[in-house]
Protein backbone atom coordinates (compact mmCIF):
# COMPACT_ATOMS: atom_id res chain seq x y z
CA UNK A 1 0.00 0.00 0.00
CA UNK A 2 1.46 3.34 -0.85
CA UNK A 3 2.26 5.74 1.74
CA UNK A 4 1.00 8.81 2.66
CA UNK A 5 3.41 12.69 2.97
CA UNK A 6 4.05 11.40 6.15
CA UNK A 7 6.14 8.19 5.36
CA UNK A 8 2.80 6.17 6.36
CA UNK A 9 0.95 3.44 4.49
CA UNK A 10 -2.40 4.64 3.69
CA UNK A 11 -5.94 3.00 4.50
CA UNK A 12 -8.21 2.11 1.73
CA UNK A 13 -10.74 4.75 1.76
CA UNK A 14 -7.88 7.42 1.42
CA UNK A 15 -6.86 5.69 -1.71
CA UNK A 16 -10.31 5.59 -3.34
CA UNK A 17 -10.93 8.99 -1.90
CA UNK A 18 -7.92 10.09 -4.41
CA UNK A 19 -9.18 7.80 -7.19
CA UNK A 20 -12.85 9.51 -6.90
CA UNK A 21 -11.68 12.31 -6.94
CA UNK A 22 -9.80 12.17 -10.25
CA UNK A 23 -12.55 10.86 -11.29
CA UNK A 24 -14.56 14.18 -11.21
CA UNK A 25 -11.54 16.33 -12.23
CA UNK A 26 -11.21 13.89 -15.37
CA UNK A 27 -14.98 14.10 -15.87
CA UNK A 28 -14.98 17.64 -15.84
CA UNK A 29 -17.84 17.36 -13.75
CA UNK A 30 -19.55 20.29 -12.30
CA UNK A 31 -21.18 21.60 -9.17
CA UNK A 32 -24.68 19.44 -8.87
CA UNK A 33 -23.79 16.87 -10.89
CA UNK A 34 -24.88 13.31 -9.30
CA UNK A 35 -21.78 10.68 -8.74
CA UNK A 36 -22.37 7.05 -9.11
CA UNK A 37 -24.21 5.29 -6.55
CA UNK A 38 -22.61 3.73 -3.37
CA UNK A 39 -23.37 -0.14 -5.47
CA UNK A 40 -21.51 1.35 -8.77
CA UNK A 41 -18.47 2.69 -7.15
CA UNK A 42 -17.94 -0.30 -5.17
CA UNK A 43 -17.64 -2.31 -8.15
CA UNK A 44 -15.96 0.46 -9.93
CA UNK A 45 -12.96 0.50 -7.48
CA UNK A 46 -13.60 -3.38 -6.08
CA UNK A 47 -14.06 -2.35 -2.28
CA UNK A 48 -16.57 -2.95 -0.18
CA UNK A 49 -19.92 -0.55 0.48
CA UNK A 50 -18.38 0.89 3.56
CA UNK A 51 -15.08 1.93 1.95
CA UNK A 52 -16.77 3.67 -0.76
CA UNK A 53 -19.29 5.34 2.21
CA UNK A 54 -15.24 6.05 4.39
CA UNK A 55 -14.06 7.50 0.98
CA UNK A 56 -17.37 9.68 0.31
CA UNK A 57 -17.21 11.09 3.81
CA UNK A 58 -13.35 12.24 3.33
CA UNK A 59 -14.12 14.13 -0.26
CA UNK A 60 -17.40 15.66 1.80
CA UNK A 61 -15.02 16.87 3.97
CA UNK A 62 -12.45 18.29 1.73
CA UNK A 63 -16.00 20.04 0.26
CA UNK A 64 -15.90 18.03 -2.80
CA UNK A 65 -18.90 16.27 -3.00
CA UNK A 66 -21.94 16.96 -0.66
CA UNK A 67 -23.93 13.32 0.58
CA UNK A 68 -27.80 14.32 1.47
CA UNK A 69 -29.83 11.34 2.38
CA UNK A 70 -32.27 10.54 -0.66
CA UNK A 71 -30.45 12.62 -3.45
CA UNK A 72 -26.73 10.00 -2.66
CA UNK A 73 -23.65 12.25 -3.30
CA UNK A 74 -23.18 15.19 -6.06
CA UNK A 75 -20.13 17.26 -6.50
CA UNK A 76 -19.92 20.59 -4.61
CA UNK A 77 -19.00 23.98 -5.65
CA UNK A 78 -15.19 24.43 -4.21
CA UNK A 79 -15.37 26.96 -1.11
CA UNK A 80 -13.47 28.36 1.65
CA UNK A 81 -15.20 27.30 4.48
CA UNK A 82 -13.46 24.17 5.75
CA UNK A 83 -9.93 26.62 5.50
CA UNK A 84 -11.73 29.31 7.68
CA UNK A 85 -12.89 26.42 10.00
CA UNK A 86 -9.27 25.82 10.41
CA UNK A 87 -8.09 29.16 11.10
CA UNK A 88 -10.92 29.57 13.43
CA UNK A 89 -9.64 26.45 15.94
CA UNK A 90 -5.79 28.15 15.11
CA UNK A 91 -7.03 31.07 16.66
CA UNK A 92 -9.22 28.83 19.66
CA UNK A 93 -6.31 26.78 20.99
CA UNK A 94 -3.26 29.37 19.78
CA UNK A 95 -4.50 32.71 20.29
CA UNK A 96 -0.71 33.78 18.87
CA UNK A 97 -1.99 33.14 15.82
CA UNK A 98 -3.83 36.47 15.47
CA UNK A 99 -0.44 38.12 14.70
CA UNK A 100 0.40 35.74 12.53
CA UNK A 101 -2.84 35.82 10.47
CA UNK A 102 -2.94 39.48 10.08
CA UNK A 103 0.43 39.96 8.78
CA UNK A 104 -1.03 37.13 6.41
CA UNK A 105 -3.42 40.19 5.26
CA UNK A 106 -0.82 42.71 5.17
CA UNK A 107 0.94 40.63 2.45
CA UNK A 108 -2.27 39.82 0.72
CA UNK A 109 -4.27 42.78 0.90
CA UNK A 110 -2.61 45.35 -0.66
CA UNK A 111 -0.99 42.99 -3.99
CA UNK A 112 -5.19 42.59 -4.14
CA UNK A 113 -5.74 46.04 -4.16
CA UNK A 114 -3.16 46.89 -6.61
CA UNK A 115 -4.87 44.60 -8.85
CA UNK A 116 -8.20 45.69 -8.11
CA UNK A 117 -7.08 49.02 -9.25
CA UNK A 118 -5.82 47.51 -12.67
CA UNK A 119 -9.10 45.69 -13.42
CA UNK A 120 -12.21 47.06 -12.03
CA UNK A 121 -14.68 47.42 -13.58
CA UNK A 122 -17.33 50.20 -13.87
CA UNK A 123 -20.21 47.78 -12.27
CA UNK A 124 -17.15 46.60 -9.32
CA UNK A 125 -17.46 50.26 -8.57
CA UNK A 126 -21.19 50.46 -8.34
CA UNK A 127 -21.36 47.48 -6.20
CA UNK A 128 -18.60 48.68 -3.91
CA UNK A 129 -20.30 52.33 -3.63
CA UNK A 130 -23.64 50.66 -2.73
CA UNK A 131 -21.66 48.18 0.25
CA UNK A 132 -20.03 51.40 1.70
CA UNK A 133 -23.52 53.72 1.60
CA UNK A 134 -25.39 50.41 3.40
CA UNK A 135 -22.54 50.69 6.31
CA UNK A 136 -22.84 54.06 6.71
CA UNK A 137 -26.24 53.47 7.44
CA UNK A 138 -25.43 50.84 10.06
CA UNK A 139 -23.47 51.95 11.98
CA UNK A 140 -25.16 50.81 15.23
CA UNK A 141 -25.71 47.31 14.03
CA UNK A 142 -22.88 45.30 15.01
CA UNK A 143 -23.82 42.29 12.55
CA UNK A 144 -24.83 43.96 10.30
CA UNK A 145 -21.25 46.71 10.24
CA UNK A 146 -19.41 43.30 10.49
CA UNK A 147 -21.26 41.22 7.70
CA UNK A 148 -20.38 44.79 5.33
CA UNK A 149 -16.75 44.83 6.11
CA UNK A 150 -16.56 41.23 4.82
CA UNK A 151 -18.50 41.99 1.81
CA UNK A 152 -16.13 45.06 1.11
CA UNK A 153 -13.05 43.36 1.39
CA UNK A 154 -14.47 40.23 -0.90
CA UNK A 155 -15.89 42.44 -3.67
CA UNK A 156 -12.23 44.24 -3.87
CA UNK A 157 -11.02 40.36 -4.00
CA UNK A 158 -13.48 39.96 -6.64
CA UNK A 159 -12.03 43.22 -8.66
CA UNK A 160 -8.84 40.94 -9.41
CA UNK A 161 -10.80 38.47 -11.66
CA UNK A 162 -8.58 36.33 -10.34
CA UNK A 163 -10.81 33.61 -8.05
CA UNK A 164 -7.50 32.04 -5.84
CA UNK A 165 -7.12 35.31 -4.58
CA UNK A 166 -10.46 35.69 -3.38
CA UNK A 167 -9.98 32.12 -1.86
CA UNK A 168 -7.06 33.19 -0.11
CA UNK A 169 -8.19 36.39 1.51
CA UNK A 170 -11.66 35.02 1.64
CA UNK A 171 -10.96 32.11 5.11
CA UNK A 172 -8.32 35.00 6.28
CA UNK A 173 -10.58 37.60 6.85
CA UNK A 174 -13.67 35.69 7.73
CA UNK A 175 -11.52 33.78 10.86
CA UNK A 176 -10.05 37.33 12.19
CA UNK A 177 -13.77 39.00 12.26
CA UNK A 178 -15.08 35.89 14.13
CA UNK A 179 -12.73 36.61 17.21
CA UNK A 180 -14.27 40.41 17.62
CA UNK A 181 -15.47 40.14 20.72
CA UNK A 182 -16.18 44.00 21.91
CA UNK A 183 -19.25 45.23 20.03
CA UNK A 184 -19.14 48.51 21.46
CA UNK A 185 -15.79 49.32 20.45
CA UNK A 186 -15.43 47.44 17.05
CA UNK A 187 -18.88 49.91 16.53
CA UNK A 188 -16.87 53.08 18.37
CA UNK A 189 -14.27 52.25 15.32
CA UNK A 190 -16.55 52.27 12.28
CA UNK A 191 -16.15 56.07 11.68
CA UNK A 192 -12.45 55.24 10.86
CA UNK A 193 -13.08 51.86 9.20
CA UNK A 194 -15.57 53.82 6.95
CA UNK A 195 -12.95 56.48 6.04
CA UNK A 196 -10.22 54.10 5.36
CA UNK A 197 -12.81 52.21 3.01
CA UNK A 198 -13.87 54.98 0.99
CA UNK A 199 -9.98 55.95 0.37
CA UNK A 200 -9.39 52.22 -0.87
CA UNK A 201 -12.55 52.50 -3.09
CA UNK A 202 -11.76 56.32 -4.36
CA UNK A 203 -7.91 54.80 -5.22
CA UNK A 204 -9.50 51.43 -7.07
CA UNK A 205 -12.08 54.21 -8.84
CA UNK A 206 -9.31 56.86 -10.48
CA UNK A 207 -7.47 53.16 -11.55
CA UNK A 208 -4.51 54.29 -9.41
CA UNK A 209 -3.05 51.05 -8.17
CA UNK A 210 -0.08 52.56 -5.89
CA UNK A 211 -2.60 54.76 -4.16
CA UNK A 212 -4.80 51.94 -3.81
CA UNK A 213 -1.75 49.78 -2.02
CA UNK A 214 -0.77 52.91 -0.26
CA UNK A 215 -4.77 53.49 1.55
CA UNK A 216 -4.86 49.58 1.99
CA UNK A 217 -1.49 49.63 4.24
CA UNK A 218 -2.92 52.13 6.25
CA UNK A 219 -5.96 50.58 6.88
CA UNK A 220 -4.09 47.60 8.09
CA UNK A 221 -1.60 49.38 9.93
CA UNK A 222 -4.35 51.34 11.64
CA UNK A 223 -5.60 47.92 12.89
CA UNK A 224 -2.11 46.50 14.00
CA UNK A 225 -1.65 49.84 15.98
CA UNK A 226 -4.75 50.41 17.63
CA UNK A 227 -6.51 46.90 17.49
CA UNK A 228 -6.51 45.73 21.44
CA UNK A 229 -7.38 41.98 22.69
CA UNK A 230 -9.18 40.86 20.07
CA UNK A 231 -7.79 37.35 20.54
CA UNK A 232 -7.37 36.41 24.52
CA UNK A 233 -3.72 36.03 25.21
CA UNK A 234 -1.96 37.30 22.27
CA UNK A 235 0.87 38.77 23.26
CA UNK A 236 0.82 40.81 20.36
CA UNK A 237 -2.12 43.17 21.96
CA UNK A 238 -2.10 45.10 24.91
CA UNK A 239 -4.69 47.02 24.30
CA UNK A 240 -8.56 46.76 25.50
CA UNK A 241 -11.00 47.65 22.53
CA UNK A 242 -10.55 45.86 19.15
CA UNK A 243 -11.28 47.19 16.10
CA UNK A 244 -12.44 45.94 12.31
Amino acid sequence: MEPDTKGRPRRLPEIVAEQMQEFILAGNLQPGDKMPTEPELAEKYDVSRQVVREAARLLDQRGLVEIRAGRGMTVSKLGTEGVADIYRLLLRFQPENFSELMEVRKILEPGIARLAAQRRTEEDIKEMKAILDEAASSLDDFDKCLALDLAFHHKVSECTKNGLLSRLAEPVNSALREVYREQSAYLASQPRTQDEHRNILEAIERSDPEAAVAATDWHLLRIVDEGGELVPGDPSHSHSAPLP
